[in-house]
């Protein structure tokens, strides 16, 4: 009898996932992000491509400035930062918090959130959402979790091996109809695309940070070799 409860559950929880984000965009974190914990070392998807952002603090973030660093990639929107593309308090306690109580082991995770309009356009002016941030997040720290300006495109206009193109998918059902915006990117210390997730649910928050830390454990054996 559980056997068919936990059956019933996972197809639920893939119709979900279609009728939220439609064939494609589900083709695409299939392709590039929903792979199995099996891996014991995350596949290199792609290169992600030369960007540049401003931070808070109003210095330029590019990939030369994050080599070295684990980076996460979200988008963050100034209309409601809280709950409109990722969900801010499941990533806040799910992710943040814990990087940010041990930054003696999680130093090398670093956390840019590209601040958008409720339609994706990048925007000039942040000192709302930084007070915002500021205001709901504990121990609030922008040299972990740094909030930036610049064109989000620079990031998520990728593709998988099917052709299908992060940034370019529509969805009427996904916030502002571009699933993108709820996605999270994980790059390694080369610029390299390692893993694609969902921010908007707790469990696709779990499943993200579960990939950081194979992604961690990576580096951990590589040093061990040295």
């Amino acid at each position: 009898m559980e056997k068919k409860e936990n059956k019933g559950g996972k197809k639920k929880s893939i119709l979900m996932i279609l009728l939220a984000f439609g064939p494609a965009i589900l083709l695409f974190l299939v392709s590039l992000g929903k792979c199995s914990n099996n891996y014991q070392q995350l596949p290199v998807f792609s290169e992600i491509p030369s960007y540049k952002f401003i931070g808070a603090n109003g210095k330029e973030i590019t990939e030369k400035t994050q080599a070295g660093y684990i980076t996460i990639f979200t988008t963050i929107q100034v209309s409601c930062p809280t709950s409109c593309a990722i969900d801010l308090f499941k990533f806040n306690m799910g992710l943040y918090q814990e990087y940010r109580k041990d930054q003696k082991e999680f130093k090398d995770v670093k956390i840019l959130s590209i601040v958008t309009d409720e339609q994706g356009n990048p925007v000039d002016n942040i000192d709302e959402i930084i007070y915002t941030l500021s205001d709901m997040v504990v121990g609030y720290d922008s040299t972990i979790w740094n909030l930036v300006t610049g064109d989000p495109a620079q990031v998520y206009n990728v593709e998988n091996d099917k052709g299908v193109n992060l940034y370019m998918q529509e969805n009427q059902e996904a916030f502002a109809q571009k699933p993108y915006l709820s996605v999270l990117l994980l790059a390694d210390k080369k610029n390299q695309l390692r893993y694609v997730g969902l921010g908007n649910q707790e469990g696709y928050i779990r499943d993200f940070k579960q990939h950081i830390a194979l992604l961690r454990q990576e580096y951990k054996k590589q040093n061990e070799k040295k």
